[in-house]
């Protein structure tokens, strides 16, 4: 049913957008009447162009260590893709298909990769519409600023930053003044599509997998309480409507842990941004604003710690139950595990944690320029939520976030190194220290800063052209290796040999749980 809606409501958006961009060639926008994208005859008219391209690629992974299994993991990837491009006197279609097994399975709506429709009307004004992906932020495939798009951790890092971006229905307008190189956009999103992350397998988060085995131990104990009081009783269950929901619940979240998250695909949680752009000299700088909410949800406990404070108070103040939680205690049993069995025996109720994505406003700036030979890049962001004081550990702190870079070309092997910075800085971090599930608790401190470099060369007319990508983390000790090689026969057909090796220095590291994910991978692409 959410899939149904959620391909309803893109359905609706993308054809709004069809909607507009035909009625612009056919002239219901004005300087559109002088359209002559189509000829009288029905065909294409000899202003216009349709480009198709694409690519079919396949890429074999083995993992260095093995599995839980203690067995050696190899994996096959083949992808196809597809892009249809038609341009018009006024206005401009594009489409890109993506399609392999992951997407077909589970999210069939990205076969659609891209829809864009662009109409340009008079001189200032170009229109788009569709299923888009924006990039706002000086940066090289790192930013602070992008904020439309999510992205689909669910193979890492690993995929190029474009290609791991969800693309999401939106309007967007650019105005382009005669002035300063200015350009003004505004854009709206009406939906909230938000981060992905694997949910089985190597690259499934801790975080993930404690938090679905976290409900499902709290709705299994609940479920144990209501048969152990009507057994007890001889009787039917008496919360038979609470019984029938904890069992559907239980059920979905074996089935599709997904469950567990609030259903964002509807109206409410729209997105909105402003961004200017401009030319002083030698300098592109930026502003934006943007209004929306993080990618990734919070938990609240609210509700559970209240149940659990119920319980306790309900122990201490009963003679019987006191004297099993002492005789429970000096067996060794913790506190938790004492509650969830008095809980059990007495068919008390745990209320079950909420998830729920938190709205921040981000005011950014950026700028780009060339000193000497260094093409000069940065981004800065202050990222204002609904929790300015840091007191409420269910809620994301306010935060500053900046990016800083270069590229140069290098006087050897056709070579460029591109060298960024990019770190963040979690506001009032002494109050996500009194709680330890505090969303923007760290071990390691709040600030948190990664280096990343790019090498790349080619040699033999860029037949061969090896890459080298590093990124270590300052605070969490992280040290992440993707050495690639290509070699391409001819300008279409390429075949790599790539790999990742992960090094963490401590069991702090952010990149811990996928420590023993170290691959080799073989791939081959052809381009038509």
């Amino acid at each position: 049913m959410k899939r149904t809606y959620r391909l309803f409501l893109t359905g609706m958006v993308l054809a709004l957008a069809v909607n507009l961009s035909f009625a612009q060639d056919f002239g219901d926008f004005g300087d559109f009447a002088e359209s002559d994208s189509f000829g009288s005859e029905g065909g294409f008219s000899s202003t216009s162009r349709l480009e198709t391209s694409g690519s079919a690629s396949t890429d074999i992974r083995v993992y260095v260590e093995k599995n839980d299994d203690d067995e050696i993991d190899i994996m096959a990837k083949p992808e196809g893709k597809l892009d249809l491009a038609y341009s018009g006197n006024k206005s401009d279609i594009g489409l890109s298909l993506c399609i392999d097994a992951d997407i077909i399975k589970s999210h069939p709506e990205d076969i659609i990769d891209e829809l864009i429709l662009r109409g340009r009307i008079g001189d200032y004004l170009t229109v788009e519409a569709g299923k888009l992906k924006v990039v706002w932020g000086k940066g090289d495939k790192l930013h602070v600023l992008d904020n439309f798009n999510s992205d689909d951790y669910s193979d890492f890092i690993i995929p190029d930053y474009i290609d791991r971006r969800i693309s999401t229905p939106m309007v967007r307008a650019v105005v382009s003044m005669p002035v300063a190189n200015l350009n003004i956009e505004g854009i709206y999103s009406p939906l909230l599509p938000t981060d992905r992350f694997a949910t089985e397998g190597r690259w499934t988060p801790a975080q993930y997998t404690e938090l679905t085995q976290g409900a499902t131990k709290i709705v299994s104990t609940n479920l144990l309480g209501l048969e152990h009081k009507a057994n007890a009783n001889g009787a039917a269950i008496a919360d038979e409507k609470n019984y029938l929901e904890y069992l559907t619940y239980a059920n979905n979240l074996s089935s599709n842990p997904d469950s567990l998250y609030p259903d964002l695909w509807n109206l409410k949680h729209g997105q909105y941004g402003l961004r200017v752009l401009g030319t002083a000299g030698i300098v592109d700088f930026g502003a934006s604003y943007y209004y929306g909410w993080f990618k990734q949800p919070s938990v609240n406990y609210d509700a559970y710690d209240a149940s659990v404070a119920a319980m306790v108070t309900n122990i201490m103040s009963d003679t019987t139950l006191r004297t099993q939680y002492g005789t429970m205690k000096a067996a060794g049993k913790s506190d938790e595990e004492i509650i969830q069995a008095l809980a059990v025996s007495q068919g008390w109720q745990f209320a079950l944690p909420t998830l729920d994505y938190d709205r921040k406003q981000t005011f950014g700036v950026e700028a780009a320029t060339v000193i000497w030979h260094f093409n000069v890049r940065g981004e800065a962001a202050f990222n204002l939520t609904d929790d300015v004081e840091g007191t409420d550990p269910w809620v994301h702190n306010n935060s500053i976030a900046w990016l800083g870079g270069f590229d140069i070309d290098l006087p050897f092997w056709n070579a460029n190194l591109n060298v960024q910075e990019t770190g963040t800085y979690i506001l009032h971090g002494d109050e996500c220290d009194k709680e330890i599930r505090d969303v923007d608790y760290s071990k390691n401190g709040y600030t948190n800063n990664k280096i990343a470099a790019n090498f790349t060369a080619s040699f033999m007319n860029d037949r061969i052209a090896p890459e080298l990508t590093v990124m270590y983390g300052i605070e969490n000790k992280d040290l992440v290796l993707l050495p690639k090689i290509t070699y391409k026969p001819d300008q279409n057909l390429s075949f790599t040999a790539s790999g990742l090796y992960i090094w963490c220095g401590d069991d702090n590291s952010e990149f811990k749980a996928w420590e023993n994910n170290s691959f080799v991978n073989i791939g081959a692409s052809y381009k038509f």
